[in-house]
């Protein structure tokens, strides 16, 4: 069974973005939202299309924050790091979505599963989701996301996407 995650901000917008969304849907049985995390994006714009293409395979769940863990406060995080860690403390067995280091950091610290955007697209490359994770890989940087570039031709080979001298080349 697919584990449920708990997704921050800048995941739902690249992929969003990237139109990636329904691609990444399986893969969680329960998709969680901090309100922080909602309000962050409304701030930008509406998020009920994000929505409906995460909801394509999977439920979403809209969870309220009322309090920030205490230990988790004093990492200094945004809003909604913050209530996506605490929500994930909440929820024993869930895992976080996060792009941000300092948050990721956190995680790792609390023990907390943890993957990223571009964690989602490998996951979804090797269960079938995607037969190629090399393009969307691509929308997702063209959108924002950014990445060391011999990280990615490392992600790449090791998938059986990329050429093995492709990282080494100047």
């Amino acid at each position: 069974m697919n584990k449920d995650w708990v997704l921050n901000a800048s995941p739902i917008i690249l992929l969003g973005k990237a139109d990636l969304l329904k691609s990444i849907s399986p893969l969680a049985k329960t998709w969680m939202i901090p309100g922080g995390v909602i309000k962050e994006i409304e701030a930008k714009g509406s998020i009920e299309s994000y929505l409906s293409a995460l909801s394509c395979s999977s439920k979403i769940m809209r969870e309220r924050v009322p309090e920030i863990h205490s230990s988790i406060a004093a990492w200094n995080l945004g809003q909604g790091e913050s209530e996506v860690l605490t929500l994930a403390l909440r929820t024993p067995g869930s895992g976080v979505v996060l792009d941000d280091l300092q948050a990721r950091k956190c995680a790792i610290l609390f023990d907390i599963p943890l993957i990223g955007s571009l964690g989602l697209i490998v996951l979804a490359k090797r269960k079938g989701f995607l037969h190629t994770a090399k393009p969307a890989i691509d929308r997702l940087i063209a959108v924002g996301l950014y990445i060391d570039p011999e990280m990615v031709a490392r992600i790449l080979v090791a998938i059986g996407e990329g050429d093995i001298h492709q990282g080494s080349r100047k």
